[in-house]
């Protein structure tokens, strides 16, 4: 019985030195992760702060009003009626109504 107290007594200490030196490594890592993470946060705010500025330059960059400046800063011009070509083969479905008389005959 005495040699189990003993033991006990050698291994408590021990334990406790143990579990205090693992706290302490724990406690490091965490804190170490919770700087990197924030870290990983702060990079990832600016990337979507780039992507929005982005987003909104392609947007601006594609409107129409740019687009017409950028035409005629290149020496395009509105046509002209006698440039317009209609290309359309279609028959029309309906007729005018003067073409047709107003009532036919009935047999």
């Amino acid at each position: 019985m005495k040699n189990i107290i003993r033991i006990i007594g050698f291994l408590l200490p021990v334990a406790a030195i143990t579990l205090v030196v693992l706290q302490v490594v724990v406690s490091n890592e965490l804190a170490t992760l919770g700087k990197r993470l924030g870290k990983l946060d702060q990079q990832v705010r600016i990337e979507a702060d780039m992507r929005e500025a982005l987003s909104t330059e392609v947007a601006s960059a594609s409107s129409l009003l740019v687009i017409r400046e950028r035409a005629q800063a290149q020496g395009f011009v509105d046509p002209t009626a006698k440039q317009i070509i209609s290309l359309s083969l279609e028959v029309p479905v309906a007729l005018n109504r003067s073409d047709v008389p107003a009532r036919l005959p009935l047999e």
